[in-house]
């Protein structure tokens, strides 16, 4: 009995080491790539996550350690002889030193999720879960064997392990994107429309059934925003026109009236570059950058779209939940559309501070710098107007189906004519290619 009870312990800690390395392999393939994981969309616990500075280690994965850790707990395990009565000091150390090791990460990363960022990713603590109960086997499986000495030595190799990883994750810095993602429209074979509601009870854009109309924008024309990218020598100025300017973007299947909407630069320029963004999203910050050099190279013969797409749950339905990073992105992308509505000329300035400067990333202080600017009614008067709801509503729109044809929900999107870009650029040559339709090398 004592014996087919080792072996049957045996068998189950080898199949949860199994099941916890799958799962930090998954997540390492996910890091590579930035798939979206079933079940975790945009703005999901998940993405927050794994998006987090807490995801890295000097840039390198947690996922990797995690999965080295329990592939030489599996390997231990499988290894160590149950029927023996003799100590197996090598195995059972390795034993041991993982199981420390996975059971103190458990406690740091559940901390990170609950303490610091506000939010849960289920695979990680699907993870943690199945290895912290590989590791307690593994500790009663080893402790009568194995001599005290050798037990606190690999347990205090494995608290100097956790405490590296935890020193190296405090001082770095969040992870970078895996590279944009491009889906062109002549690949997508999809009908994709605005024109109906989203379903209330969907949370993953991947879980849309697309319907097939195109709808075009609120239409409410406004006056040009001044362009604060100009190139020191602009190129000559396209021919003047005025009224909407609609205009086809992946392949035809969405429109856009480009007076209706906030912009960088003139809306009658021949090239047309819609972003969906969130002033709360670090990889939209650095896409911003990577824009600026794109408009001084492109001048007047580019209009870049501005599609605030908030990643909190209260005005997007998209996202399943809101991360502490996000939590004030609804009221930043309404100040910044009620003060364009109020005053277009003014937006462009404060839609770069907001941007820019990280202080003004509050509610309270993006509307009074909006209120310095156009006033508290004028600001109040443009919010209730019914504009500024009606146009997130379309950007959360357009996300979802963008969301759907790239399968990525990630933030920014870049949509032009011939495609979509999901994920941070790396280069500016990245969205030249994409405006021109070329794919990448």
């Amino acid at each position: 009995m004592e014996l087919a009870s080792s072996n049957r312990v045996k068998v189950v800690t080898i199949l949860l080491a199994a099941v916890a390395a799958g799962l930090s392999g998954l997540l390492l393939y996910q890091s590579q790539t930035l798939d979206l994981l079933p079940g975790c969309g945009g703005g999901s616990g998940c993405e927050t996550v794994l998006g987090s500075k807490w995801s890295v280690w000097f840039g390198i994965p947690v996922s990797l350690p995690a999965l080295g850790i329990y592939t030489a707990m599996f390997a231990a395990v499988l290894m160590r002889d149950p029927e023996s009565r003799r100590a197996q000091p090598p195995i059972e150390w390795v034993m041991v030193l993982c199981a420390v090791a996975a059971i103190a990460a458990a406690l740091w990363f559940v901390t990170v999720q609950v303490a610091l960022v506000g939010a849960l990713c289920k695979y990680c603590l699907a993870t943690h879960t199945v290895g912290v109960a590989a590791a307690v086997l593994c500790i009663l499986t080893v402790k009568p064997l194995v001599a005290m000495k050798s037990l606190a030595t690999a347990g205090a190799a494995a608290l100097a392990l956790a405490v590296v990883l935890i020193g190296g994750q405090v001082v770095g810095n969040a992870p970078e994107s895996a590279g944009p993602r491009v889906t062109f429209a002549e690949d997508e074979p999809m009908q994709v429309s605005l024109d109906e509601p989203l379903p209330t009870k969907i949370n993953d854009p991947l879980a849309m059934k697309p319907p097939a109309v195109v709808d075009p924008l609120p239409k409410d024309p406004a006056p040009k925003s001044p362009d604060i990218f100009a190139p020191s020598e602009p190129a000559a100025a396209p021919v003047a026109t005025s009224g909407p300017r609609k205009v086809k973007l992946y392949g035809g299947r969405f429109e856009i009236d480009t007076t209706a909407v906030p912009v960088i630069g003139d809306p009658y320029a021949p090239i047309v570059l819609a972003v969906l963004y969130d002033y709360t999203c670090i990889h939209c910050r650095h896409t911003r950058e990577m824009l600026e050099k794109t408009k001084e190279k492109y001048g007047d013969k580019l209009v870049i779209v501005c599609l605030p797409t908030p990643l909190d749950s209260r005005c997007n339905k998209m996202v399943r939940r809101t991360g502490s990073a996000n939590r004030y992105a609804c009221e930043l992308a309404k100040t910044s559309l009620a003060l364009w509505k109020a005053a277009p000329g003014k937006w462009a300035g404060f839609d770069h501070r907001l941007y820019t400067e990280e202080d003004i990333r509050t509610t309270a202080r993006a509307t009074i710098a909006a209120w310095e600017l156009v006033g508290e009614s004028a600001l109040d008067k443009a919010m209730k107007e019914g504009f500024v709801d009606d146009q997130i509503a379309f950007d959360v729109k357009l996300y979802a189906l963008c969301g759907k044809a790239a399968g990525t929900s990630m933030l920014p999107m870049l949509v032009t004519e011939h495609g979509i870009m999901t994920g941070a650029p790396k280069h500016p040559l990245d969205i030249d290619d994409l405006i021109a339709g070329k794919r990448g090398q």
